[in-house]
């Protein structure tokens, strides 16, 4: 399994339904990030799981080293407590 963080810079509703989060992944050297079980994370608080259905393909450059992944689950940013960035996707252990 693939250990990583996420820091969330903006989250995304897409058409089919879901919902894709962009932000800088650590370690920045990662393969492709696969589906896998996940945590949305505010201020060291655990605030919501989801299961992530994999990475995104995005035009990476240096400018650029935002990556996306996304998940079919229904994410409501606002129940749970966070906003459209400044928060943590971490997969779990």
């Amino acid at each position: 399994m693939q250990i990583f963080r996420m820091s969330v810079e903006d989250i995304f509703q897409l058409a089919d339904g879901k919902t894709a989060f962009t932000g800088k992944i650590d370690p920045p050297e990662l393969a492709l990030i696969g589906p896998c079980d996940c945590e949305i994370v505010l201020n060291n608080k655990v605030k919501a799981s989801i299961r992530i259905d994999g990475e995104m393909i995005l035009e990476k450059t240096e400018k650029n080293a935002c990556r996306a992944i996304s998940t079919s689950q229904p994410i409501d940013p606002a129940r749970i407590g966070v906003g459209r960035g400044g928060f943590t996707i971490r997969s779990k252990a």
